[in-house]
């Protein structure tokens, strides 16, 4: 019988391997710990230093130090959000004094005749169907919702505090990128091998165009969407009519699933404000903006940019939102360009250095 190379270990050699064997594991854990907690603040670092870059050139350009070029956007993004939060401030404010607080009986009351007025409405065009029956299916489907989203609240309020920190570190993150993001990009690409040194300059910058130019348009298109959606609600008579445009507009930074998820804010929101307009005219006001954002907006900011087949968005959407919820379906499309980008790039090298 020939002796292996473990049965020449002696039982001091085996016991310190394990231990290493363990240690490295246990480091590769942490790593994936961190990871994930750093992918949220890079992320969000990333989106913020893209927005902000050519903002930062053009400073730089005209003469500014690029220090100052992003103190100043830095400062000029504080103000816009200031000033953002200071106007939409009052109608949150007085929308959480008079919005009935779910699980009182000022909430059912206000929800109970709201749905009898749009039964009484409906029963009158259609009485052949059974209206009644089925509104009484919907509020007892609001009433489990509700009940649900009361449970939830105190671990949703713990989460957000939880992870407030990581929020606090997407600016310092994204300041570091602006201010040595070239330096950084020049010590990545000293480290590649010569013969692979062109593909990589190459797909650095198809990836840094397609990227920065998806981002931009996004944020772009949400502001456009969400000044358009307030106007078009407080022609409507719509209550707090810049605070559910904004969070429209905010919402549609999702592809296909943000404008059901805004839309869905201001239609629960009818179900139990009195002041609020039909549930007709707001589906059509929803309606509305959409096709316009949809036919006029997206392509004339957005466009062509990355070139992703619509089923290609969805699936990416589905999949960024079970693994990483709202994040991921943020995320997700950047990341399918940047995997396209990265393929077309391969692609490209190697059938130019194919010889005929």
């Amino acid at each position: 019988m020939i002796a292996g190379p473990l049965d020449r270990l002696t039982t001091a050699q085996v016991v310190s391997r394990t231990l290493l064997v363990l240690a490295f594991a246990l480091a590769l854990a942490f790593l994936w710990r961190l990871a994930g907690f750093l992918l949220t603040p890079i992320a969000l670092g990333l989106l913020i230093a893209y927005c902000a870059g050519p903002l930062v050139n053009l400073l730089e350009d005209r003469g500014l130090p690029r220090a100052l070029a992003v103190a100043a956007c830095f400062a000029a993004a504080a103000a816009v959000v200031l000033t953002i939060a200071l106007a939409a401030w009052p109608s949150l404010s007085d929308w959480l004094h008079e919005a009935p607080v779910p699980g009182d009986d000022v909430f059912a009351t206000r929800l109970a005749l709201r749905m009898q007025a749009w039964e009484q409405k409906l029963v009158a065009a259609f009485p052949r169907l059974d209206w009644h029956g089925l509104f009484a299916r919907l509020a007892a489907a609001i009433e489990t919702q509700r009940k649900e989203l009361m449970e939830t609240v105190p671990s949703l309020a713990l989460s957000a505090l939880t992870s407030a920190g990581t929020f606090i570190l997407a600016p310092v993150i994204a300041l570091f990128i602006l201010l040595d993001g070239a330096a950084m990009q020049k010590a990545v690409v000293a480290l590649v091998p010569n013969r692979h040194f062109e593909m990589v300059l190459v797909l650095l910058h198809r990836v840094d165009r397609q990227i920065a130019a998806y981002l931009r348009g996004a944020a772009s298109e949400s502001v456009l969407v969400a000044i358009l959606m307030s106007a078009v609600l407080w022609l409507a008579g719509m209550p707090k009519a810049l605070l559910f445009g904004g969070i429209y507009g905010v919402a549609n930074v999702i592809p296909i699933v943000g404008p059901l998820i805004g839309a869905g804010v201001g239609v629960v929101f009818t179900f139990v404000e009195p002041n609020a307009p039909t549930l007709s005219t707001l589906l059509v006001s929803y309606g509305v903006v959409y096709v316009i954002d949809a036919m006029f907006i997206n392509p004339l900011v957005v466009g062509k940019s990355l070139n992703l087949h619509p089923l290609t968005i969805i699936v990416g959407i589905s999949i960024g939102g079970h693994v990483a919820g709202i994040l991921g379906m943020l995320v997700s499309i950047p990341l399918i360009a940047i995997g396209k980008a990265i393929v077309v790039t391969v692609r490209d090298l190697a059938r130019a250095r194919r010889p005929l």
